[in-house]
């Protein structure tokens, strides 16, 4: 009787009956105990052989191969070096054809090409706010399923809707309620909000450094309580961009990119805008979320992350006498941490 092979997990998977099947085999990653150059070979035999079955295969070898795929990157992120890691993803990752397979898929190639400039733009959050699946060809609409269903990508959506409910909370605390978003992107949070929708807030203010994004908000939100604002994260904390008397003061996705010290002041900022019951919410990814391997090496996508001493490390600046209230919690994914103060 054949043996089953192990899963990029460790778990045993059956033999498949089928020649097409997609096996997960777990080879032996050692990239801390190996030299370079042989953890780089291993990696590239690896990919060789996982690509060259999904290339090939229908719908659920496809899924099966993104399974594999994201398990074996970040198995090896956690056991390689830094140093090496960055090698696999600029020397190896970049240039090999499961690249361009996965670029196939929209939010991927999104991603890794930056069309506006950045990493992370309002557009390629879009992809994980809406479904365009059928808009794709065979691979980009199976990889492009594979990735909107992800742990991370549900905790973007959760996070949105989070948002809502704390704008429609603020309202109903003050029928004058005052809203910044900072680093709003298209601000799709505001769609899901009763309150901005009846305009039971007196402002919500989205600030962002992006024109294309703010062009966006405008075309959504014409003439009514939300106000677009220009300007980035340098000029809040060079005094040129200052807003007073916040009762809701949050940003949702900036901090993944920001160093501590600049996290720091651009929160003890934030919270000094706020009026006495005033609340801010920041959010910030979890060390290592499951797709970060794949992010890295395939997207070039690199973001900040930051567990719980670290989140509360960004009241460092921030003046702990008018502190009223602090809370730490994470999304149902574990994905995303939160850092909720409030003033007093």
């Amino acid at each position: 009787m054949r043996q089953p092979f192990l899963s990029v997990h460790g778990a045993a998977l059956p033999v498949a009956p089928q020649a097409n099947h997609l096996v997960l085999v777990n080879p032996l990653l050692r990239g801390d105990l190996l030299p370079p150059e042989e953890a780089l070979m291993e990696a590239r035999e690896w990919l060789d052989t996982l690509h060259s079955r999904m290339v090939q295969g229908p719908d659920e070898t496809l899924h099966a191969g993104m399974t594999a795929l994201h398990g074996g990157l970040i198995q090896r992120r956690r056991q390689w070096s830094p140093e090496v890691w960055k090698r696999f993803c600029q020397e190896l990752a970049r240039k090999h054809p499961m690249r361009p397979f996965l670029h196939q898929c929209p939010f991927t190639r999104h991603a890794f090409e930056r069309p506006r400039g950045y990493a992370g733009d309002a557009a390629l959050i879009d992809y994980l706010y809406m479904d365009h699946a059928a808009d794709e060809l065979h691979a980009g609409r199976e990889i492009y399923r594979y990735m909107h269903g992800q742990p991370s990508a549900r905790s973007v959506r959760e996070r949105r809707e989070l948002l809502a409910r704390m704008m429609d909370a603020t309202a109903a605390r003050r029928p004058d309620g005052r809203v910044l978003s900072v680093a709003c992107g298209h601000l799709r949070e505001a769609e899901s909000s009763r309150a901005v929708a009846e305009g039971r807030l007196q402002e919500l203010i989205a600030f962002d450094q992006d024109p294309v994004s703010l062009a966006e908000i405008s075309r959504l939100h014409p003439g009514g309580i939300v106000r677009p604002v220009c300007g980035s994260v340098r000029a809040l904390l060079a005094g040129k961009a200052v807003f007073e008397d916040l009762d809701f003061a949050y940003s949702a996705g900036l901090y993944d990119y920001l160093s501590d010290s600049v996290a720091a002041r651009l929160t003890a900022l934030l919270f000094r805008m706020l009026r006495p019951g005033g609340r801010l919410l920041v959010a910030n990814f979890a060390v290592h979320p499951p797709e970060t391997g794949y992010m890295e090496a395939f997207m070039d996508w690199w973001l900040t992350y930051r567990d719980e001493d670290g989140m509360r490390s960004l009241l460092s600046e921030t003046p702990l006498e008018l502190v009223d209230n602090v809370r730490l919690f994470r999304d149902s994914q574990d994905n995303v941490i939160y850092l909720e103060v409030t003033r007093r």
